[in-house]
């Protein structure tokens, strides 16, 4: 029929990428990849301001996406060919995942995570629900989806539920692939603890910062044994060593990337600088996050690049690398040892912290302002792979299939010391650095109340 002939895997064009060798963009996903909406992702670093620390960290939104839809293309198919569906279904998987991919960091702002904490989630939004506004309000966007979905029966609004979905109960594909096998069971391929996203940010992250964790990491074999089990994603035993090598990498990239030292200080100054011009008004942001045509003029380029921004003297500090912030003391503990101890990290708010110093530090006459003057940085980050609460099937050599929690696997008990509640100080409370060094290590000596938990 004419209108399938609109949707077809036979014609592509080929992007030279240096993760996987070449990737495809599909002439069906043309229009959206040239929106003005996808080519921003252009303009949206990956990592933020890591490149301070990393310089080659400087790969951006829109090729992860890409890397993001060729993996999820390669899990879909090996997949579903091991469900001896026909080849019109497998394309049309294909087609609705790689189109969810694609959008998945649509919505994302300047400066990704930082302006979601500072901006977005303090107006009650988050990125991806300015990516659901996207594809449901923004009409290149929208006409594109439409035009794809419509072919096989799906809507924009599937789409857009999908792009928000936060468990597989909010997953809006339900329907039956074949028996024993549901649509359901696809949101993992997105959304779950071996997900695509996952690989290509490891790998990529890698890649581009130098630190090398994530070559040689055998993803391929990771989809050529994983299974549709009615509703759930599951893998074959034999694969199991390959997901090891996964998490230990997503483990050493947070370590020494994502939770670098310098990287998280980078981190909070951008923040700040964020928290100024809102405060300041010097960018309509209330406006931005409601005006979807206000919001695609936003990267990391036009903000620091706006007249009026660029007169703070906190940007020409940033632009120099000047970074205020100083770490000055941590707290760490060495994995798999003390279990409870790293709970009691992981359920540490920073505020408590902050509030004890403050407090501790005016007996001694000392007034401290919290987020000015210093700052708590707990290791609550969702690149946090000992955050994850997933659960993996495995099938064993016997078809038998069991459950793990992703903290229970091997990788979990390679000891390394990773868990780190930092103290930062402005680098104008130089003569107060003492003081707080001692406050702060005698918290931790005299333990934590109950009550803190």
């Amino acid at each position: 029929m004419e209108s399938r002939k609109a949707v077809s895997l036979s014609r592509y064009k080929v992007v030279k990428d240096p993760i996987y060798g070449y990737v495809k963009v599909y002439r069906h996903e043309l229009p959206l990849v040239d929106s003005i909406a996808f080519q921003r992702l252009r303009r949206l670093k990956q990592l933020s301001a890591a490149d301070l620390v990393y310089p080659g960290a400087v790969h951006t939104r829109f090729s992860h996406s890409l890397g993001v839809a060729h993996v999820a293309e390669v899990f879909v198919t090996e997949i579903l060919k091991k469900l001896a569906v026909r080849i019109d279904d497998i394309e049309r998987y294909v087609v609705l995942m790689r189109l969810i991919a694609l959008l998945h960091d649509i919505g994302h702002g300047p400066y990704s995570h930082t302006f979601e904490d500072y901006v977005l989630i303090p107006r009650g939004v988050t990125h991806e629900d300015m990516s659901s506004k996207l594809v449901e309000s923004y009409e290149p966007v929208t006409s594109a989806v439409e035009a794809i979905v419509s072919e096989y029966g799906y809507s924009v609004k599937q789409v857009s539920r999908a792009l928000r979905a936060t468990s597989v109960d909010d997953w809006p594909f339900t329907s039956t692939i074949t028996e024993g096998a549901s649509e359901r069971a696809l949101f993992y391929i997105i959304k779950g603890a071996f997900s695509s996203d996952i690989i290509d940010y490891l790998l990529r992250d890698s890649y581009y910062t130098g630190a090398g964790y994530g070559s040689g990491i055998d993803w391929q074999r990771l989809a050529h044994y994983t299974y549709i089990e009615n509703d759930k994603l599951v893998l074959d035993s034999r694969a199991l060593e390959v997901l090891d090598q996964l998490l230990i990498a997503r483990l050493l990239m947070f370590s020494t990337v994502y939770y670098h030292k310098t990287v998280r200080a980078a981190t909070k100054f951008v923040g700040d600088i964020l928290k100024k011009i809102d405060e300041s008004k010097l960018i309509d942001f209330d406006n931005a996050v409601s005006n979807l045509d206000v919001y695609l003029t936003l990267d990391d380029y036009s903000i620091l690049l706006n007249d009026r921004v660029r007169e703070l003297p906190e940007v020409r500090s940033f632009l120099s690398r000047y970074i205020p912030y100083k770490a000055i003391a941590e707290h760490r503990i060495v994995l798999p040892d003390a279990v409870r101890a790293l709970e009691t990290l992981f359920s540490m708010s920073k505020s408590y912290l902050e509030n004890e110093i403050v407090e501790q530090m005016r007996k001694s006459g000392i007034e401290l302002r919290p987020e000015v003057d210093f700052f708590i940085d707990t290791p609550k980050l969702p690149l946090n792979p000992m955050l994850s609460d997933e659960i993996i099937y495995v099938r064993d050599l016997t078809e038998h299939i069991y459950s793990r929690r992703v903290i229970e696997l091997t990788w979990f008990h390679i000891p390394r010391s990773v868990a780190v509640i930092r103290l930062y100080v402005h680098r104008e409370r130089v003569k107060d650095y003492a003081k707080l060094r001692q406050i702060f290590y005698q918290i931790f000596e005299q333990g934590v109340p109950r009550s803190f938990y």
